[in-house]
């Protein structure tokens, strides 16, 4: 469904990519969180999904479309299969909870009756029912997001991006969104979120992408947060035996899509950063190919 190769993107007057070949598939139907620090990246791998980005190098196929040979004129029907919910809401403060909602279906032509039928629908499915007439103003933070995710899911689209949904939302709330998240998940949708969210993330146990400085350092199934890197076992030559290898620490990287947020601090030697990880950590990264996903280690204390 979604398939990176490769991909690299440098925005004007910086230097560290804000995605550095990255390398990963999404499978259809999948539920996968991207995680990493402010300007890790993440915002970035959605714009480029959506291809409100181009690449600097590389090649991204989503639902089937090679998005650097996509003509212009294309990009609105990429667009249509795409679902998208953002931390702000963007909801029509003047129009009503139904009205919010139908806009994604009147923008593409439905008609009257399908808008009089699908509306409502959806409405029930993300615990809206009877909240038709209700302005925004007149809702709560999780409410409103609830009718974000509604208008982007009205369409029924094959692929739902979410970025940092629950960024202004408290932790009950939160964790309450994703579940919905999951549960329109398992209508078959695709559904991609990126979100620094600990709590969230570790509740679920979904698939983990974790991104460091533009770099896919990890890529775990049922995975969480902290603990979110592939596990490397060495040998401890003392006692003879394996044990786990340190996990490495979390840098804050820069504020991915905006190259005026540098803040001039030394990025080249900044101590506590991730390092690519593979077979073997201390051997150069690998220029091609797709990043393995594996499966998590399951310890006594989880």
């Amino acid at each position: 469904m979604i398939l990176f190769e490769n991909v690299t993107k440098t925005y004007p007057r910086t230097v560290r990519p804000a995605l550095d070949d990255v390398s990963l598939e999404i499978p259809r139907g999948e539920f996968a969180f991207v995680v990493g620090t402010s300007g890790s990246g993440k915002s970035t791998m959605m714009q480029v999904v959506m291809k409100e980005q181009d690449v600097t190098r590389g090649r991204i196929l989503v639902a089937g479309r090679d998005l650097d040979r996509l003509p212009e004129r294309k990009v609105p029907a990429l667009r249509r299969e795409i679902g998208c919910v953002f931390q702000d809401f963007r909801l029509l403060p003047n129009k009503t909870v139904f009205q919010n909602v139908a806009y994604a279906l009147q923008v593409l032509g439905s008609s009257r009756a399908r808008i009089r039928q699908t509306v409502p629908e959806t409405l029930e499915l993300v615990g809206l029912a009877g909240m038709e007439k209700r302005l925004p103003h007149q809702l709560s933070g999780g409410e409103q997001q609830r009718v974000a995710i509604a208008r982007a899911f009205v369409n029924r689209p094959p692929i739902l991006l979410a970025d940092e949904p629950t960024g202004n939302l408290d932790p009950d709330t939160s964790l309450g969104i994703v579940q919905l998240l999951d549960r329109i998940n398992r209508t078959g949708t695709t559904v991609v979120m990126a979100t620094h969210d600990t709590v969230t993330v570790n509740a679920m146990r979904k698939r983990v992408i974790r991104l460091d400085r533009g770099v896919l350092v990890s890529d775990m199934e049922a995975g969480d947060y902290t603990t979110g890197s592939i596990p490397r076992i060495r040998l401890d030559e003392e006692a003879g035996a394996p044990r786990r290898a340190d996990e490495p620490g979390v840098s804050d990287g820069y504020d991915d899509g905006d190259p005026t947020a540098y803040d001039g601090d030394d990025i080249d030697g900044t101590p506590g950063a991730l390092r690519p990880i593979g077979r073997d950590a201390d051997a150069p990264r690998p220029r091609g190919g797709i990043f393995r996903r594996h499966k998590a280690v399951q310890t006594s204390d989880r």
